[in-house]
């Protein structure tokens, strides 16, 4: 026991002060999680042990993640580590692997719940606008699809164009610069006024005033408690805006809480910083991990009261598995989910005519391409054939028999018969010379009547 104990004494600094890091984040998980209200409501996403998966490549791994309601949520990391992905799995329109998420108080999709919807104004990393609509056509579509009325589209829609400082409303998007683009992309989320605002890369190519000037108006629409925003972002700095920030790395979130509790925790003066220095403790905590053997593990897995080692050391979030709640949605509103919407179905028919209008030359190529495919295939596909040679073998010798009147009615323009004898016509059906063979006994007619008079 005396040698043990001298063991553990000796163990060196670094095991104690990498201890001292890990109470500290304990610490803060419990300051962050104790200021948040209480109750399911409380919370506008919550996301738990979230995978995703394209084939082999594992994007999310075990992530857990909290956006509390009524707080701006700073999602931050490099290209490539998840947060486009994880995005879409909460908007609904990705399929978790495994997990779960609970968007406004249900999972995404769920019968009856507007997510996605009017609840949710999602601004994707890509552009995704018609570039043959006007400003004016783009908000008023998605108007309708929100079910808002002419006059609320158009009060927000001057309020939007103003605020984001856009050009003319009658400007087709398609000669709209890049950064335009991004800012009626913006518009389009923000014009329902959602509970839920998810901002993927808003500010990449905006002007730093304009930059500023849409932080101020996220944070003043927060303060009502009612609208809850996460928005990813690649200035690290700007995030110290949020109330929330959540740092991720390869499909893992190493570290969630308040701007300046992160950076306080790690003796940071930047965001920047506090990334680096998470970065750089995980990387020499996983290769520590590596060259240590199984059983110290399990030694400082007892150690630290049973904590799983393979979950990053600054991960926040709550250790024990929480019971995924049941939903439950009536018959009727099922149905309902599953029907498609009037204002939907005329959203769709409006911007068809529209594009139609604004694309003559795709209007015509729609006509004239089935036109052309059908002319095509009866050019080359579709012919009669036209002189097949048939030998004809007929033993009847009478002018009025019936065989005579039989081989008159046969398309002499498609079959052109050869009279034969018999020998010769199975020779030139060997030789390849003809098609067939049509032959006609000697009492070919008088059988033909009799069966016509005495029938089976």
């Amino acid at each position: 026991m005396a040698a043990v104990a001298a063991g553990d004494a000796t163990a060196g600094p670094a095991d104690c002060t990498e201890m001292e890091e890990r109470l500290k984040a304990e610490n803060m998980t419990a300051d962050v999680e104790a200021s948040l209200p209480a109750g399911q409501e409380a919370f506008a996403i919550k996301c738990r042990d979230v995978c995703r998966s394209y084939g082999k490549l594992k994007v999310l791994s075990n992530l857990n993640l909290t956006v509390p309601q009524g707080y701006i949520y700073g999602l931050l990391g490099p290209s490539g580590c998840g947060k486009t992905t994880l995005l879409k799995c909460i908007v609904g329109t990705l399929k978790i692997s495994g997990g779960h998420i609970t968007v406004l108080g249900k999972p995404p999709a769920f019968p009856g719940h507007d997510v996605p919807g009017k609840k949710v104004g999602y601004m994707p990393q890509d552009l995704a606008l018609y570039n043959e609509f006007t400003i004016s056509d783009t908000l008023s579509f998605f108007g309708r699809i929100h079910g808002l009325t002419s006059k609320e589209t158009q009060a927000r829609m001057d309020f939007l164009i103003d605020f984001l400082d856009l050009p003319q409303k009658t400007s087709l998007v398609r000669n709209l610069s890049g950064g335009q683009k991004r800012r009626v992309s913006l518009g389009a989320a923000l014009l329902q006024n959602p509970e839920l605002l998810i901002l993927d890369e808003p500010t990449v190519g905006v002007d730093p005033v304009l930059r500023a000037k849409i932080w101020q108006h996220l944070v003043e629409i927060v303060k009502t408690g009612k609208v809850s925003v996460i928005i990813t972002t690649h200035y690290i700095e700007e995030a110290r805006q949020a109330n929330v920030v959540g740092l991720m790395r390869n499909g893992h979130l190493l570290a969630e809480g308040p701007p300046d509790e992160v950076m306080k925790m790690h003796s940071a003066t930047t965001l920047e910083h506090a990334f680096l220095q998470l970065c750089e403790n995980l990387d020499q905590v996983s290769s520590k991990r590596d060259s240590t053997s199984q059983e110290a593990l399990e030694k400082s897995q007892s150690f630290e009261s049973g904590r799983d080692e393979s979950r990053p050391i600054l991960a926040i979030g709550p250790g024990a598995a929480e019971e995924v709640p049941k939903y439950s949605a009536d018959w009727k509103v099922r149905a309902k989910h599953v029907m498609p919407k009037w204002r939907n179905i005329a959203a769709l028919m409006i911007k068809t005519l529209v594009r139609m209008k604004r694309m003559p030359g795709s209007l015509c190529f729609q006509f004239l391409l089935p036109v052309i495919q059908v002319s095509l295939i009866c050019l080359c596909v579709g012919g009669d054939p036209k002189g097949i040679q048939v030998a004809v073998v007929n033993n009847e010798t009478s002018s009025s028999s019936y065989s005579q009147s039989l081989l008159s009615f046969l398309d002499n323009s498609s079959v052109e018969q050869v009279p034969l004898s018999h020998s010769e016509a199975f020779d030139g059906i060997y030789n390849g010379e003809y098609w067939g063979i049509i032959g006609f006994g000697k009492n070919f007619t008088s059988y033909l009547t009799k069966r016509s008079v005495y029938p089976l």
